[in-house]
């Protein structure tokens, strides 16, 4: 399974200022994908801690790294310095990177939405990548996204703009995820128990995924109180979706039972409605 970890990078997250909405919409895209987000951080503005980031990433065996953040033209964004500095790369101009940017701030010009196309050297600032890296194209903003692929990881470093980033996600990511997670299926569904204390239900979902480890599953945590029924989140991934689909039967099916047998024991109420969600890829 392709093991993944996500890196967001930017003071303003550590500070609070701004939310980080990037990492989860990226873990659910690569979950989907079939592949295993084993971490996520937040990075300070810091070469220094982005280079530690990513080489913790390779010491846990991260074959993919997405970072996001750090790419526009402030002194502040300082994200391909760090991969720069993580594996002994020199940063350089690239000739691509720097057509891309100028052709987005013409683009921009022509609109109005900026003063004039020149190329100022916060702008050139966009197109200095790491050697060996290539840039892909931001359909939304000014900054290019980078590829590297080197020492056997592949780091792809998009924007921290929300909108800018799923956009290069969906245009020049997904395909290259889809190449590493070959004959790899995600299905995931939602079971509504009975119960309301969460410490009641660890033991079933223990007997559950002793019995099909290929299964996680994975209770929802949220108050006490005489109405609340937890739900559960069962997940796997396998080589096709109708292997998939057999565990989740097989483990629903587990689960099931077990929470029947509880129920017959303490005479608690019987099963509540069930929602189903299966995965494979989000729209």
């Amino acid at each position: 399974m392709l093991k993944v970890t996500i890196i967001a990078i930017g003071r303003e997250l550590l500070t609070g200022r701004v939310r980080d909405a990037n990492a989860s919409w990226l873990a659910r895209r690569v979950t989907a994908l079939g592949g295993q987000v084993q971490r996520i951080a937040i990075a300070d503005d810091d070469p220094a801690q982005v280079a530690r980031e990513l080489q913790r990433s390779l010491t846990d065996g991260a074959s993919l790294v997405l970072t996001t953040g750090g790419l526009g033209p402030t002194a502040d964004d300082r994200t391909l310095q760090g991969i720069a500095l993580a594996f002994g790369c020199t940063l350089a101009l690239h000739p691509q990177a720097l057509q891309m940017v100028k052709e987005r701030y013409w683009a921009l010009a022509a609109e109005g939405s900026v003063q004039d196309a020149h190329i100022t050297e916060s702008r050139q600032k966009m197109a200095i990548l790491p050697e060996g890296a290539i840039p892909l194209p931001n359909p939304v903003g000014a900054a290019p996204a980078v590829l590297l692929k080197i020492h056997g990881v592949t780091i792809v470093s998009l924007p921290g703009v929300p909108a800018e980033m799923q956009a290069i996600f969906e245009a020049s990511v997904l395909n290259l995820l889809r190449a590493m997670t070959p004959q790899a299926a995600y299905q995931e569904r939602t079971l509504v128990t009975p119960f309301g204390d969460e410490s009641l239900l660890a033991p079933l979902l223990e007997q559950v995924m002793k019995r099909i480890p290929q299964v996680s599953l994975k209770s929802r945590a949220t108050r006490f109180g005489p109405q609340v029924k937890l739900e559960v989140v069962l997940s796997t991934s396998a080589r096709t979706e109708p292997e998939a689909e057999a565990l989740l039967q097989e483990a629903e099916a587990e689960l099931k039972q077990a929470i029947r047998s509880q129920a017959e024991r303490s005479s608690a109420p019987g099963l509540d409605k069930e929602k189903k969600e299966h995965g494979g890829e989000e729209g």
